[in-house]
């Protein structure tokens, strides 16, 4: 056991089987990692693999298809009942194994086609399209259940996660909100249970022990009338003699809900993690508690297990995040753990975008390539300046500096983090507020030179470096409307809320719009958005913009928030804005305080003349080339460092 960390690091055997220590590696959903293909790729099995390499005791995989289920085009549907397709899946529980930990396959609980536990259930979130599953589809689903396990235990894994939770199909007859059923399947409790116990059984009965079986379920629904912590312990007693492991977790996917089954920051870190304590205190079940809530780091899990509310801590995106999170933990270099920002952008990458990707880790989606794209060492080392000290500027510096180059960081202010400085003042984002005290932390531990409060300019570059990496950001993008000088740009309302009066009109509905005017909604100040298209937030991630429009939804209903789309602004005056309506017609709101969140316009002159300095290698990252996000001024920066 490891002295920092004991409980976390202590074994434990689970039905004959030895666990090397408490921590699970949850599923991951890499739909962009796949190409449609039937069988793990190597971008899909080098990922999981890099899940092994973490130190954690179990990797759980995702994603096997038991059934034919609705393809979307989208999703990971791996397949288990053509020969030469199971090589792929063998491979890939080998190459887990490879590196000492055991490998698990999540298995998510779908009917073929649209079926669901009754008429006009959702899937996966979905509209309410479901038809009621009839008996004849229920048993062979069953069946096909109990053979994919059974060829899974062929292949080598050493487990599966049935996810029976957040109102998928199936966890659907466990709840009262979604089980309408009037046949032997609905009704009592024991009537809700009744399937899943099925199942579970006929599992048993294929593979028997050998296999161990973990079942995901929502210890709550949240949702009035539906599951609650006093029946999710009950449904936890009624099959547990038939699984080795009860993983706790949390919601359902609706818009409501959903962020609660993926806590992101406007919760508090693993904020799931009491209902894992109620199972397990309840003195009920006898057999180990996973939980699993957004998990950011070793200490919090080992503060967990240590308490007594679980016997093993899940996680997935703080793997993503920093592969050697755990590594760095158990030798004390917790400094140097990169932090998840909470984003969901790797669970979001299916839905919109196509590359699989991670804000804080620019090497996600390429772990099977890296071998090829980064060589080792630079060819020679460089005299290097980097011109900004923002995230771009600051993931550029560190890893030039890692690779063994000489870097000189410029930075105007007198301290780093650019755009990002405004983490510094917003609750909910305590997370991005992480991540840049991060990476100014790591710059002040390397060897970079680091020039705060100097103004570089390109003859400073001339003639003293071998290459510059342009990172100067950008500027509030101004509209050219008439009075737009009565109003003050976003960017500079943050730490001086107390100026703003009792209300503000935002002109902008993008992502940085919505999340000031949450921001200052907490603050107690009126808020009413401004927005020409004809939904806010369009440019958020999917699961971080849901989530604001439920909150948003929140503010409205006290009076605290209005919003007006399709509303194209006109003019500014002192205190009221004008707009055309959806119809044409003119209309003005008033607010004490006019707050500009029009987007931002890049630095491009000031970028472009350190293109014209005599460094043989000059590279324009981040806000700079067009307005980012911090995930893109990260690859960027990362990028032009290793290719130096």
């Amino acid at each position: 056991m490891n002295k920092r960390y004991p409980h976390v690091t202590e074994p434990i055997r689970v039905s004959g089987n030895l666990f090397k220590n408490r921590i699970i590696t949850a599923p991951s959903t890499i739909h962009s990692a796949n190409d449609g293909t039937l069988h793990p790729t190597e971008d899909s099995i080098a990922f999981f693999e890099q899940r092994a390499k973490s130190g954690a005791a179990m990797v759980y995989a995702a994603g096997v298809k038991y059934c034919d289920v609705q393809d979307d085009g989208e999703h990971t549907v791996w397949d288990t009942r053509v020969y030469n397709h199971k090589h792929k899946l063998a491979h890939l529980a080998e190459r887990i194994h490879f590196h000492g930990a055991k490998a698990g396959m999540e298995l998510i609980g779908f009917f073929p086609g649209i079926y669901t536990c009754s008429e006009g259930g959702r899937i996966m979130g979905s509209p309410p399209i479901g038809k009621e599953v009839p008996k004849e589809v229920m048993e062979q689903t069953k069946q096909d259940i109990a053979d994919c396990c059974a060829v899974l235990l062929e292949c080598g894994f050493d487990s599966v996660l049935f996810h029976f939770g957040h109102s998928v199909p199936l966890a659907q007859f466990l709840s009262p909100l979604t089980n309408h059923r009037t046949d032997e399947y609905g009704g009592s409790l024991e009537n809700r249970v009744r399937y899943i116990n099925e199942v579970l059984e006929a599992v048993r009965a294929k593979v028997g022990k050998k296999l161990m079986i973990e079942v995901r379920m929502s210890g709550t629904e949240y949702e009035p009338g539906g599951i609650t912590v006093e029946e999710g312990i009950q449904i936890g007693e009624m099959i547990q003699d038939k699984i080795d492991i009860l993983q706790v977790s949390a919601g359902m996917l609706t818009q409501r809900w959903n962020t609660w089954t993926h806590p992101c920051g406007h919760l508090p870190p693993h904020p799931n993690v009491w209902i894992a304590e109620e199972f397990k205190k309840s003195g009920k079940i006898n057999i180990p508690i996973t939980a699993v809530s957004g998990f950011g780091n070793i200490a919090e899990a080992e503060e967990a297990i240590a308490a007594g509310k679980c016997d093993f801590v899940a996680m997935a995106r703080a793997f993503i995040a920093d592969p050697e999170m755990m590594k760095k933990s158990l030798e004390g270099h917790e400094d140097d753990i990169v932090p998840c920002v909470k984003c969901m952008r790797c669970h979001d990458s299916a839905v919109y975008g196509h590359q699989f990707a991670c804000t804080v880790n620019p090497k996600v989606g390429l772990e099977a390539h890296l071998d090829k794209l980064i060589s080792d060492k630079p060819e020679k080392v460089k005299k290097v300046a980097v011109i900004g000290g923002g995230p771009a500027g600051m993931k550029a510096a560190i890893t030039a500096a890692e690779r063994g180059h000489e870097v000189t960081l410029y930075e105007k202010e007198d301290h780093l983090g650019g755009k990002l400085f405004f983490a510094d003042y917003v609750s909910f984002k305590y997370p991005l507020r992480n991540y840049k005290d991060y990476l100014a932390y790591q710059v002040k531990k390397s060897n970079i030179r680091l020039m705060l409060g100097t103004e570089a300019t390109p003859e400073m570059i001339n003639g003293q470096y071998d290459a510059c990496i342009i990172a100067v950001g950008a500027d509030p993008l101004i509209l050219p409307l008439p009075g737009i000088e009565n109003g003050v740009v976003a960017t500079d309302v943050y730490g001086k809320e107390d100026t703003l009066g009792k209300s503000v009109v935002i002109i902008g509905g993008g992502q940085v719009g919505c999340e000031t005017a949450l921001h200052l909604c907490e603050k107690g100040i009126k808020v009413a958005i401004v927005e020409m298209q004809s939904k806010l937030a369009p440019d958020a991630a999917p699961t971080c913009r849901t989530e604001m429009m439920v909150l948003l939804g929140d503010e409205a209903e006290k009076g605290m928030f209005t919003e007006l789309t399709s509303a194209r602004c006109q003019s500014v005056a002192p205190g009221a804005v004008t707009y055309l309506d959806a119809d044409g017609n003119e209309q003005t709101v008033y607010g004490d305080t006019i707050i500009l969140a029009s987007g931002m316009r890049s630095r491009s002159a000031l970028a472009d003349s350190f293109m014209m300095t005599d460094a043989p290698e000059c590279i324009e990252v981040g806000d700079c080339v067009r307005a980012r996000t911090a995930e893109q001024a990260t690859r960027e920066g990362f990028y032009a460092a290793v290719n130096l």
